[in-house]
C-alpha cells in the first residue's frame, strides 16, 4: 500500500499493487545479501496469476539512481527517501522491514507517473532482465526453462504496461514460439491467442510488426491442431498476401526470434 504522499499506481480501472512478500538473507561464496521477493498484481479482484520479482538492494539502488540521472527535475524523486546502504546492521530485522516498505513505496511512486513507468530502467527491473535471460536459454534449446521465465515477464508486463503495449505482444509470440518448440501446443495456442488479440495500433495488413506475420502462420497451425476454427486467421492472412508479402518465403517464428538480439526485439 502505498504511503499517502504517493498518487495511485493505475493502469485502466485496476490499481497495480506491489507487495514484497518476503525477505531473505542469502550466502554466494563470500557474498552475503538480502532477495526481497516482489509481487506485483492488479486491486481489486482476485489475482490469478501475479508477476514475481527477485531483486536485491543493489538492484532497487540502480534503478533510483538510474531514474535520477535521467529525470533529474521529477518531483516524484527529488524527496524521496532511499534508504542508505549501512555499513552494520544490513541484515537486522529491522533494517529489513524499513527497506522493504521504503522499496514497496518507491515502486508504486515510479509506477505512478507514465515518463517514470515508460523509462528503460524501469523496464530492465520489472521484465527485461528476465526476457534477456529466457531468450539466451531459447539459443542453448532450453525452452521448456525459458517459457517459465516468459510467462511471468508477461504477468508483470501485463500489469505495469497494460494492454497492447508493443512490448507485450512480443513477450507473448515469444513464448508462443518457445512452448510451440517443446509440443505445448494448448498452451502455445492460448497465447498466440493472447498475442493476436492485442493487435498493435501501427499495425495492418500492409504494414505489420516482424513477428505478427509469422506468429498468425504458427497460429493457423495450433488452430487447426486443437480443433479450433480458423478462417478469421486465414482471411487476415489472405489479407497480407495481397499486399504482396510472400509469406511462405518467411522464416517461422521461432527462426526469426532465435535470429534477432534480444535488445532488438523489444522497444523499451
Amino acid at each position: 500500500m502505498a504511503s499517502a504522499g504517493d498518487p495511485p499506481s493505475r493502469v485502466g480501472p485496476q490499481q497495480v499493487v506491489f507487495e514484497i512478500v518476503s525477505a531473505k538473507t542469502v550466502v554466494e561464496g563470500r557474498k552475503k545479501f538480502v532477495c526481497y521477493t516482489v509481487l506485483v498484481k492488479k486491486s481489486p479482484g482476485l489475482e490469478r496469476l501475479p508477476g514475481v520479482l527477485e531483486r536485491r538492494y543493489s538492484d532497487f539502488s540502480a534503478l533510483f539512481a538510474g531514474l535520477r540521472r535521467r529525470h533529474p527535475s521529477c518531483v516524484a524523486l527529488r524527496d524521496f527517501p532511499f534508504p542508505r546502504k549501512a555499513l552494520l546492521g544490513n541484515f537486522t530485522t529491522e533494517v529489513i522491514t524499513e527497506r522493504s516498505l521504503a522499496f514497496r513505496h518507491l515502486l508504486s511512486r515510479v509506477h505512478a507517473s507514465p515518463e517514470l513507468r515508460r523509462s528503460p530502467e524501469f523496464a530492465e527491473f520489472t521484465w527485461r532482465r528476465e526476457v534477456c535471460r529466457a531468450h539466451r536459454l531459447m539459443t542453448a534449446g532450453q525452452f521448456e526453462d525459458a517459457s517459465v521465465l516468459l510467462e511471468n515477464a508477461y504477468s508483470v508486463q501485463e500489469k505495469v504496461l497494460g494492454d497492447g503495449d508493443p512490448d507485450t505482444f512480443t513477450t507473448l509470440a515469444v513464448l508462443t514460439a518457445c512452448l510451440n518448440a517443446v509440443d505445448n501446443v494448448a498452451e502455445a495456442q492460448k497465447y498466440a491467442e493472447l498475442a493476436l488479440s492485442k493487435r498493435l495500433p501501427d499495425s495492418s495488413a500492409s504494414n505489420p510488426s516482424d513477428l505478427e506475420v509469422p506468429l498468425l502462420v504458427l497460429a493457423i497451425r495450433l488452430w487447426w491442431a486443437v480443433g479450433k476454427e480458423k478462417r478469421e486467421l486465414e482471411e487476415r492472412l489472405r489479407q497480407v498476401k495481397d499486399t504482396g508479402v510472400n509469406v511462405d518465403a518467411l522464416p517461422t517464428l521461432l527462426e526469426l526470434v532465435l535470429k534477432k538480439d534480444s535488445a532488438t526485439l523489444y522497444s523499451s
